[in-house]
């Protein structure tokens, strides 16, 4: 084929929604151009290279990994692990494997997946991460983890289908979705239902236990019951292992790297417990979770210090079926989200429906509280609770054999040959449920319910439909959204008040699954459970299988002079907003370092090369790190993002969470904060001017990192005002780090302020105007200079040009500052 575009982007583009957005996807592609000239080859978001992740992988010894929980987070995580060649022991307090995992019914979530596209299924990253916000909102669904979750969530369905050949062959599209993207498993070929949590778990058991017998060693009956742990000068803890109680016994194992895959307390009642402390409210209320969901790995992470985030984000499923030989059972089988998804509707006792049965789960469940009748039989009084009625349309859409075990095997459906046998059953006006039943069929015909404002309906239902089936539902303790708070690798994170970054992972503790917090909100999407299981169980298995690094620093000191052998890939972990105010036109791109526990190897205002290939180019571009040299498994750089950045933001753009860049430490600043002592080239320094100009605030932002740890070490000895900064810059759009620069001021009132200029400033702006002038660093840096003072200056050629002339002109002599662009040292000195 043939394609004539001017701009090979344009091209690139083009052909890209041939993998996303067709039938018949197209699967792999080479474009040449002759403008350039150039080949460009398909690139998929957020996979990386499988010979990059082969040599990447050998950098690292063996690990011993212990994972607490055996649901679908616990077991991805441990194959992930022993795949990283990590000894792997999973710990299960049950008797047997898969926790809630094995009971998940709605299927796993996934946009730009294979059986989309097969099927014709339109779908895109920013609809996926969208709803997942929305249906989030009033809770903590923290940007990077919600982006990973969505860039690998094709990648999760597709390992589930080629490496345990699970069948995600059926696709729908449930409540809260803008799209088809929740994949399950057609009936196998004898007619019967695939339960698809049961069937994955199953499934993953027996490949473990074939397979990786030699790497994975599964115990039962094991309860964790505490970490073993130390904590270092700096209060930073490390958990060096766990103690188990078994079969009546106490014993201890030590392991480099712990992953916590417990799953939440959907099922913890007791007084004293999580569900008591944080929504006493839902005691009462029955739950679809197992008796063994009881918080204990939150509650083990609470013990070392872990943040616990949205404690009191509890979900309650709307459909938790109710069996009428046992109504007040505490425990209800979930009726699957994909009955409504396939056309089922819900009407109260008077026969009248009352919702858009593909909202959000909460707004589901809050209307049927609020306009249903508690359940009644004459003998028993229970919850409040809706009728949930299917036609033999959707009916054959959900899968008639699933529905029977629902029907025949547990007795949880009824079934009725027309309206007016279900208007019997209901106890309802019959002509109430057809006039309900036509208002819904005409509804459909035009594509929106007045009533409800329901704008998708998957199946036909009218007052003449036949062959229904009817089953009684009330809302019902699903599942808690809070837990530990974790960053997009895995990592538990223990809360720093007045720290920089405001938290810290604790070394060797990773979690992921229901355990944790973060990413779902206040409620979350039908079909992100196993999804987030599946997605954030392997990236915490395979970092917590990487603790044993080779090499300590990833840029040794010895290799960095820019030369081509040593250019290293590195693997994206997220990209983040650096203000929730400013600097819209900046982002923060965060780079994992080969080891959890590998430091850099950089000195405090050293740069690095970051180079990527967008449309058949390779572009390049140089950046100051805003993480500190001894920051662990982590290397974060400022960028902007609009064309100002330069070719390198076509790159920034375009890579997502797992993507690589190759990445080389180069020359720069290099200071040395040491025994008390800042030292520069040798020589102690005691006061310290920092000009940035736009994003020349990244090595800014290092140093003050630094010098604010450097204050909390020594205290009194530090000279007081002892760094001051100038930041300078176009527009508000421009400022990054505000939030940041004020806690550190607060913080730090004695020893560092800062004033911000802006050439354009906004409406209302109360700050510096202009350009940085000559009394400017006079009144708000350091004056008179002294001997030991030194300027640092970062920011456009122009700027750092034009303020070095202004530093001179107020009286600092040329070695007295240090200009980025003007440097003449090179990456060896």
């Amino acid at each position: 084929a043939a394609i004539s575009l001017e701009d090979p982007s344009m091209a690139r583009g083009m052909l890209e929604q041939f993998r996303t957005s067709f039938r018949y996807p197209l699967q792999d592609f080479l474009l040449y151009s002759r403008k350039g000239p150039r080949i460009i080859r398909l690139s998929v978001p957020g996979v990386e290279p499988k010979e990059v992740r082969e040599k990447r992988l050998e950098k690292h010894e063996p690990a011993k990994v212990i994972v607490v929980g055996s649901g679908l987070a616990g077991m991805s995580a441990a194959i992930e692990a022993a795949d990283a060649s990590a000894k792997v022991i999973i710990l299960e307090k049950e008797e047997r494997t898969g926790g809630n995992s094995a009971k998940a019914t709605s299927g796993i979530n996934g946009w730009g997946t294979v059986t989309q596209k097969k099927l014709g299924i339109p779908d895109e990253e920013r609809l996926f991460e969208r709803d997942t916000h929305r249906s989030g909102k009033g809770g903590i669904t923290h940007p990077s983890l919600v982006r990973t979750l969505s860039i690998q969530s094709a990648p999760a369905v597709h390992w589930l289908q080629k490496k345990f050949n699970i069948p995600l062959d059926v696709v729908s599209q449930l409540g809260g979705h803008s799209a088809k993207r929740t994949h399950r498993a057609p009936p196998d070929t004898q007619g019967r239902p695939v339960p698809i949590g049961y069937h994955i778990m199953s499934t993953m058991r027996a490949l473990i236990d074939k397979e990786y017998s030699d790497k994975i060693e599964i115990r039962c009956g094991s309860k964790v019951t505490s970490f073993m742990h130390t904590t270092d000068k700096n209060g930073a803890k490390t958990v060096t292992g766990i103690q188990v109680e078994c079969n009546g016994a106490t014993y201890e194992e030590v392991a480099d790297s712990v992953i916590l895959a417990t799953g939440g307390f959907g099922c913890c009642r007791s007084s004293d417990g999580f569900m008591a402390r944080y929504r006493p409210d839902l005691l009462d209320f029955p739950t679809t979770n197992g008796s063994f969901a009881q918080g204990e790995g939150v509650s083990l992470g609470e013990t070392v210090g872990a943040q616990l985030i949205d404690m009191d984000k509890v979900q309650l499923h709307p459909t938790g079926f109710i069996n009428p030989k046992d109504p007040l059972n505490p425990t209800k089988m979930l009726a699957p989200e994909a009955i409504r998804g396939s056309g089922g509707i819900m009407v109260n006792s008077k026969g009248k429906r009352f919702v858009d049965e593909l909202d959000l789960r909460s707004a589901v469940s809050k209307a049927i509280l609020d306009h249903c009748e508690k359940y009644n039989d004459g003998e028993l009084i229970g919850p409040p609770f809706a009728w949930c009625i299917l036609s033999s349309e959707s009916q054959e859409l959900f899968s008639r054999p699933t529905l029977g075990f629902y029907k025949d095997k547990m007795g949880l459906f009824e079934s009725c040959a027309d309206v007016s046998e279900v208007a019997s059953l209901i106890g309802c006006d019959e002509d109430t449920l057809k006039s309900t039943l036509q208002a819904y069929s005409d509804a459909k015909k035009s594509g929106n319910c007045p009533l409800t404002q329901k704008t998708v309906f998957p199946a036909e239902l009218s007052p003449l439909s036949k062959d229904l089936i009817v089953a009684r539902v009330t809302p019902s303790i699903h599942y808690t959204m809070g837990g530990i708070n974790i960053n997009a690798a895995g990592e538990v994170q223990e809360e720093l008040v007045g720290h920089f970054g405001g938290h810290r992972h604790i070394r060797g503790l990773y979690a992921a699954g229901e355990v944790t917090g973060g990413v779902h909100g206040s409620n979350r999407l039908a079909g992100n459970s196993l999804l987030e299981c599946c997605v954030f169980g392997r990236l915490a298995g395979e970092r917590a299988a990487t603790v044993k690094q080779q090499e300590n620093c990833m840029f040794p000191q010895a290799k960095i002079d820019g030369t081509e052998s040593n250019w290293v890939p590195v693997v994206l972990r997220e990209l983040k907003n650096t203000d929730a105010q400013y600097g819209k036109n900046t982002l923060e791109a965060r780079f994992n370092l080969y080891g959890a526990l590998q430091h850099s190897g950089l000195d405090v205002g050293q740069f690095v090369g970051l180079r990527g290939e967008c449309d058949g180019e390779t572009l390049q571009g140089y950046f100051s790190p805003i993480t500190r040299p001894d920051d662990e498994g982590v290397i974060g750089i400022l960028c902007r993002v609009d064309e100002k950045g330069g070719p390198i933001t076509k790159v920034l753009n375009c890579i997502r969470p797992g993507n690589i860049m190759y990445m080389c430490a180069m020359g720069g600043l290099r200071l040395k904060f040491q025994d008390g002592s800042i030292l520069f080239r040798g020589k102690k320094v005691k006061r310290i001017g920092l000009l940035a100009g736009g994003t020349g605030i990244a090595p800014m932002i290092q140093i003050i990192r630094a010098y604010s740890d450097h204050v909390r070490k020594h205290g009194s000895k530090v000279p007081l005002h002892g760094l001051n900064l100038i930041f300078a810059a176009e527009g508000e759009q421009d400022l990054a780090y505000m939030k940041v620069l004020n806690r550190v001021r607060d913080e730090f009132p004695d020893h560092f302020r800062f004033y911000v200029k802006l050439d354009k400033p906004p409406l209302g702006w109360m700050e510096g105007v202009g350009f940085v002038e000559p009394q400017d660093i006079r009144n708000e840096l350091m004056y008179p200079p002294c001997d030991d003072d030194m300027v640092v200056i970062c920011g456009p050629p122009l700027f750092e040009n034009s303020m070095s002339k202004v530093i001179t002109r107020v009286g600092f002599k040329s070695h007295q500052w240090f200009s980025f662009s003007e440097d003449g040292v090179s990456a060896k000195a």
